[in-house]
Order: C-alpha cells, then structure tokens, then sequence
C-alpha cells in the first residue's frame, strides 16, 4: 500500500491501481497498525486526487487514454479504471455515478475498441476482464463468457484470462472444466503453491506477470472452493515473493491485495481470540496464544531427531 500511495508517475493505470489498493484494503488497514503505513487521511486524500484527475482524463466514448485527455482510448486502461471505481464506490467512496456508467458503455461493447493489430489472444484476454468487471459492476453476463470459452477453447487462453472468466460462468461443464485445467497447472510444494503459464509478444499490453496471475486465479478458487487445500498454499507463494515488502509492479501489487481482501474478509472476518496447541504424537510441542490482529508470525521448531525418534517409538520405524 504504501509503494501504490507514493507512486509517482499519473498515467491511467497507477491512479486505477493506487485506488483499488487503498480501496480494497480499507477494511484491512482498520484492524492492523503498520509502521511506514501513509495515515488515514492521506490515503483518502489520494484516492480523492486520483479520481479527480481520472475524470478530467476521461473520453466521450467513456475510455481511458494512457495520459491526457482526448488521445486514444486505451481498452486496458479503461477495464482497469472501471474495476478500480467499483471497488472504490463498494468501500464507502465517493465515486461519480456518470463517470462509472460511461466506462460500463465502453466495456459492454469492449470488442469495437480494440485496435487492428491486437492479436487474437490479446483480445480474448481483454473481454475476459471487462467481462469480469462487468459482472462486478452488476452486469453479468454469462453467455459471452460462456461463448468466448468455447470458441477459444481453455487451452488457448492464458491463465489469467481463465481466472476472470470462471465466476462469470454459469455452465457446470465449463466450469467443471476450468476446475481439472487449473489444477492440472499448479506446482506445489510442501508449503506454497503457484500456477504455471505463459506469455505473449503482446503481454506489455496486458502488463501480465506470474504473481498477478497467481492472485487472480486466487481470487477466483476462494470464491468458488473456499474450502480448498490449495488457497493457502497460494497464499503462502505470494508472500514468499516480496521484496522488500512489495512486490515488482503496480500491477501485481494491486492483484494481490485484491485476493488478499477476500482472503481476510472470507477467513478471518472473526477477530483472533485464541489458543492454538502443537502435539506430536501424544507429546506437546508447544502453543501460542492469539488475541486480536497482528501480523506477528508464532513459529515451533522440533528437531528432527526427536521427531524420528517418536516416530520410531515402539521399536518399528515410518516413512
């Protein structure tokens, strides 16, 4: 969050991404007391900037250039400043209501907008996420998706294009489908998970990147599985990629926290009030006690001879 405040550069897609990140995390950054963290009212302050400056910067067809107003729409810029003033209208902002209604325009129709030399993959992936935004804004429509799906076929579209289209589905062979294919591209490891890919010549259009279509499809499994064993192994894989507390673009830091928000308000909308206790075997191990939020980790090592040597215990030995 506080990379997406300080960003300097005011292009489209910075100002959509620094309102969906202090957005989304509102709720978040109510229950937890970050050091470095920009104070309440300088992350309203920015959002209220950022939308001023967007609507100067909007065009009568209801798109988004890349810079200044009255240059060429730009289909990306625009899916992306449509989500980013849903998730901001959703937390309490003030959003213009024409402003919002002239960008759902130009992404119902998305397909007349893209240039001639956009491929066809680049296109595909476009109207998955204007039709994942639409269906955000209330505007779902499940046959396009369906369609493009099938005209596509899932194994040509890229990953993240898969991740927004698969809550906008209604057929349960479709989503059957997507369910197998997105599991069949996932690595896993004891602790983390992340999902395999590919990219285009024309990914720079997209702003495409690994651990933003690892949070997308993670977005996307806790609301259809909530109870899947992989969420927190993705989870744990996101985590693990930071540095220096962020991660490399303003794109895959807003994703992330996008999944982020769903995962705390789907699993820890309970504030902490608990003991946890680790046994092996019979044997205690240790615990922790947790009361209220913090982003403090509790962590038991157990040697691991003693670990072989219970499991070890009446004589035999286990894999």
């Amino acid at each position: 969050v506080s990379y997406l405040v300080t960003y300097p550069y005011e292009a489209c897609e910075p100002m959509a991404s620094r309102i969906l990140a202090v957005a989304s995390l509102r709720d978040v950054l109510t229950q937890f007391r970050a050091e470095g963290l920009p104070t309440a009212a300088q992350m309203e302050a920015a959002v209220d900037r950022d939308m001023t400056r967007l609507q100067s910067m909007q065009n009568a067809d209801g798109g988004f250039p890349y810079w200044q107003h009255g240059y060429e729409s730009i289909p990306f810029n625009t899916i992306h400043v449509a989500h980013a003033l849903f998730i901001a209208q959703q937390k309490g902002y003030d959003v213009p209501a024409e402003m919002q209604q002239n960008a759902l325009v130009f992404l119902k129709d998305i397909e007349s907008h893209y240039p001639s030399w956009y491929s066809q993959e680049t296109r595909w992936t476009l109207s998955a996420y204007a039709l994942y935004v639409r269906n955000l804004m209330g505007d779902r429509d499940a046959g396009k998706a369906e369609t493009l799906l099938q005209e596509a076929g899932i194994e040509s579209l890229p990953m993240e294009a898969i991740g927004w289209l698969w809550p906008v589905i209604d057929d349960e062979n479709q989503l059957n489908s997507i369910r197998l294919f997105v599991n069949n591209h996932v690595v896993e490891t004891a602790g983390a998970a992340n999902f395999t890919t590919y990219y285009s010549d024309q990914t720079y259009l997209l702003l495409s990147s690994d651990r933003r279509t690892d949070a997308i499809l993670l977005d996307s499994l806790i609301e259809d599985n909530p109870q899947s064993d992989l969420i927190p192994k993705v989870v744990n894989g996101l985590l693990a990629h930071r540095t220096k507390g962020r991660w490399d673009s303003t794109q895959e830091n807003v994703f992330v926290l996008l999944a982020l928000d769903r995962y705390f308000n789907t699993y820890e909308a309970q504030n902490p009030d608990f003991v946890a206790r680790i046994w092996l075997g019979n044997t205690y191990a240790g615990g922790n006690e947790f009361r209220g939020r913090t982003t403090d980790i509790s962590e038991t090592r157990i040697p691991m001879s003693y670990v072989l040597s219970e499991t070890s215990a009446g004589g035999g030995t286990q894999d």
